[in-house]
């Protein structure tokens, strides 16, 4: 659930740095000065009166290509980073999982091993009272196998 979300979220952020580079031109014709209200005149506009020279007109175009360029360059790195970010993130979930598992073993392991333990300190316990009761001249208990406890 949140890998979905916060891969919209990323789409959704990658988009809008898309979106916030505008080509020059755009940003020209989108500035207060450049929309003047519509006096509803006949005469010809700034423009027309003062066309753009090739020069203007290849300086804009080259700043317009090296501002798509930087944004698609932008949207490419973002796109980058969101792959490295998901690379990293699966391969901490999987260590994670990993540990998980490597502690739920170790406290089976541990249990086990504190039963086994607790089996042999009896069974031990019992060898001992029979060696000592066997010296002790108690010959019922000499060479016996040990009681198993139930």
């Amino acid at each position: 659930m949140k890998t979905r979300s916060f891969r919209a979220a990323t789409l959704a952020t990658i988009l809008a740095a898309g979106a916030l580079t505008v080509p020059a031109v755009a940003q020209q014709a989108a500035t207060p000065e450049a929309q003047a209200a519509d006096s509803g005149s006949m005469e010809p506009s700034p423009v027309t009166q003062n066309p753009s020279t090739a020069e203007e007109q290849a300086e804009r175009e080259a700043a317009n290509a090296a501002q798509a360029q930087m944004s698609s360059a932008q949207v490419a790195q973002n796109v980058a980073n969101l792959a490295n970010y998901e690379a990293r993130r699966s391969s901490y979930e999987s260590q994670m999982k990993l540990y998980e598992n490597t502690v739920e073993s170790r406290a089976r392991a541990e249990a086990e091993y504190a039963e086994v333990k607790k089996l042999y300190d009896a069974i031990h316990a019992q060898w001992e009272a029979d060696v000592a009761a066997c010296t002790a001249g108690n010959r019922k208990r000499c060479a016996q196998s040990p009681v198993l406890p139930q």
